[in-house]
């Protein structure tokens, strides 16, 4: 009874793990394709709109996935007000306190966070040059998070099963 109970714990608790993994792929590919989309729209709004910062972060917050609202509405809020503060410092800080679990890989967070360098203080058409250098990235990004999902989702899968199984045979 307890025997089989155990062996139940662990191989649900491997393959529980193995499924997880396997979600941490399509969670990043979900948000990299939100964030294309979020900076698409911001793109949108300071070329065709006309827009600065403040107005065109206010605006994407009210249209943004939600996992962004937050950072969007703080982004606009500071950048009103400024205090003596650049929209790099703004940027970083808001990024590391409103998107902290974002499932990016580290240099697609160093890419997102160097954006905010680029935004605030250059003319307009540094800044839509720079979000338009962005999102071929962010392009990029998305086609290899989608072929590595592809590949090593069914092996998340699979090995958390399998190891759950031969971890089970050889303690029991």
């Amino acid at each position: 009874m307890f025997k089989m109970l155990g062996i139940l714990c662990i191989v649900s608790g491997s393959s529980g793990l193995g499924f997880l993994y396997a979600r941490e792929l399509e969670l990043r590919l979900i948000e990299l394709k939100q964030l294309q989309q979020m900076l698409l729209q911001l793109r949108g709004e300071i070329r065709y709109m006309h827009q600065p910062l403040p107005d065109a972060f206010w605006h994407l917050s009210r249209k943004a996935p939600v996992l962004f609202v937050d950072f969007l509405t703080k982004m606009a809020q500071e950048l009103q007000k400024r205090d003596g503060q650049s929209a790099e410092e703004i940027w970083k800080r808001n990024l590391k306190k409103c998107l902290p679990g974002l499932h990016l890989d580290k240099q697609e967070q160093k890419d997102l966070e160097k954006l905010g360098s680029m935004l605030g203080y250059l003319d307009v058409d540094m800044q839509l040059n720079a979000l338009d250098y962005y999102l071929e990235q962010l392009k990029e990004s998305s086609l290899r998070a989608t072929e590595v999902s592809k590949t090593q989702k069914k092996l998340y899968q699979s090995m958390g099963i399998l190891g759950g199984a031969a971890l089970a045979v050889l303690v029991f």
